[in-house]
């Protein structure tokens, strides 16, 4: 059955949002976006979404008006949540797309959101898929008790920068399949081993091309299970990679996955703005 999406506007339709993200996130059930601010947002100018197959509604997206510099409106898409059994069908990204619509009937060029620079499908949603492109980063955002998908980590995020009247996103939104440019330039965190035992070896903090990639855990969520350790190194290793590039001036415009004979790789590439 073909995935709808539509606004959402009723009560009971804002209830099943915050069930969605509970179930998503691993929120007890007293935690999670309060409804009747859905209400307002949904009836102010924001955004909520709601993904359905048939009846049953499978994902949401819910953002609300923020200012960017120079008190220029944006949207800030807060959170998005799609069920673990229809992941994998695009529901995500027809979200994302059906958002943009929202904005551009508004007259607003800008989305911006955060997500977790270590969580490789969501990146690679954010930047190859959709053409945003990252140059902030955050630490420990929501603190480290983040619902059960992020315990046992600082909550890092990055903020993804839709600019959603770009020719790159005009592109992709027409159909357009752009093919990600060959991986070129150093690696500043040069790694070794295969699979959920690959590691970062050391970081290069130093290096002044235009192009340098940044690898991260092919899946953190299963990483974590095996070798929590592991996981936070890679967090806290990244991190000081990240901060150091995005805070000379890269952009992260893209991530790679590479099939590799022990397992998937995933690097970001950072390009000098």
């Amino acid at each position: 059955m073909s995935i709808t999406i539509r606004d959402l506007t009723t009560y009971d339709e804002f209830v099943q949002v915050r069930q969605i993200q509970q179930r998503c996130w691993g929120f007890s059930q007293g935690e999670g976006l309060y409804v009747p601010l859905l209400n307002t947002a949904a009836t102010s100018g924001g955004t909520v979404l709601g993904a359905f197959d048939g009846s049953q509604m499978i994902g949401f997206l819910f953002g609300f008006l923020g200012l960017h510099e120079g008190r220029r409106l944006k949207l800030c898409s807060q959170t998005m949540g799609v069920l673990p059994e229809h992941r994998g069908r695009g529901v995500a990204a027809s979200l994302k797309w059906a958002q943009r619509e929202c904005m551009l009937a508004l007259g607003i060029g800008l989305i911006t959101w955060t997500f977790d620079p270590l969580e490789a499908p969501n990146a690679r949603l954010n930047l190859h898929t959709l053409g945003a492109t990252v140059a902030t980063y955050f630490r420990n955002l929501f603190g480290e008790d983040f619902g059960e998908l992020g315990r046992g980590l600082p909550s890092d995020r990055l903020q993804a920068m839709w600019w959603i009247n770009s020719e790159r996103v005009n592109r992709l939104a027409a159909g357009a399949i752009l093919h990600a440019e060959p991986l070129a330039g150093p690696q500043a965190n040069p790694c070794a081993g295969d699979g959920l035992g690959r590691r970062i070896v050391r970081t290069d903090l130093g290096l002044e091309t235009d192009v340098v990639h940044v690898e991260i855990p092919a899946d953190i969520q299963a990483l974590k299970q095996a070798d929590l350790a592991l996981a936070l190194d890679w967090r806290l290793q990244t991190r000081l990679v990240f901060e150091t590039y995005l805070g000379r001036d890269y952009i992260a415009t893209d991530l790679l996955r590479l099939i590799a004979p022990g397992g998937t790789q995933v690097h970001y590439r950072l390009q000098k703005e």
